[in-house]
């Protein structure tokens, strides 16, 4: 996970390594260099839906690297599309395979994260949680947030199939509907 800080007036990008027990950060580097590079992206209007009604938590597919988003907070869940992001915002990098069933240490990272987007949004801060369709991926670290905020499991699963036809992978539908944080 990476996240954008504040340092001397400057922003700055961090990746952070959540493992079991203990959560490292350092500085980024190119190794978080998107796989897709796709210039539309820069040209294509973000596609997300508000699951809050206050505003403060989004949901959507991969978004533009440009400025001009209404977030202070982008998570970009998409192991495929990491880019650079414009100043301005707090990147949270949670890059996450849709295939498999996630192992331990990648529950752990989910529920981490999910964890962060919940207290940044109690914080007032506006969050989007994206992937690269903004269904599965983005779906199980929105879901959980909203858990964690005291929505019910099955609503929350509920809100994202309505709004995103999201979560659509069984193994992240079930961490959403077992309510487990």
């Amino acid at each position: 996970m990476r996240r954008d800080v504040r340092h001397h007036g400057r922003s700055r990008e961090l990746r952070v390594a959540a493992t079991i027990g203990t959560l490292a950060v350092f500085p980024a580097n190119s190794t978080g260099a998107a796989r897709h590079t796709l210039e539309d992206r820069k040209l294509k209007p973000p596609d997300y839906h508000y699951l809050l009604s206050n505003r403060l938590l989004a949901q959507g597919s991969a978004p533009p690297s440009a400025p001009g988003m209404p977030f202070d907070v982008i998570v970009l869940a998409a192991m495929e599309y990491q880019p650079p992001m414009p100043g301005g915002y707090t990147i949270l990098r949670v890059p996450l395979d849709d295939g498999p069933p996630p192992d331990k240490v990648t529950r752990f990272r989910i529920r981490h994260a999910a964890r962060e987007i919940a207290d940044r949004v109690r914080r007032g801060e506006r969050v989007l949680v994206t992937c690269w369709q903004g269904r599965n991926r983005s779906g199980v670290l929105a879901g959980l947030a909203l858990v964690d905020l005291g929505m019910p499991p099955a609503h929350a699963v509920s809100r994202i199939q309505h709004l995103r036809d999201g979560l659509t992978n069984d193994h992240f539908r079930a961490m959403v509907a077992s309510g487990r944080i």
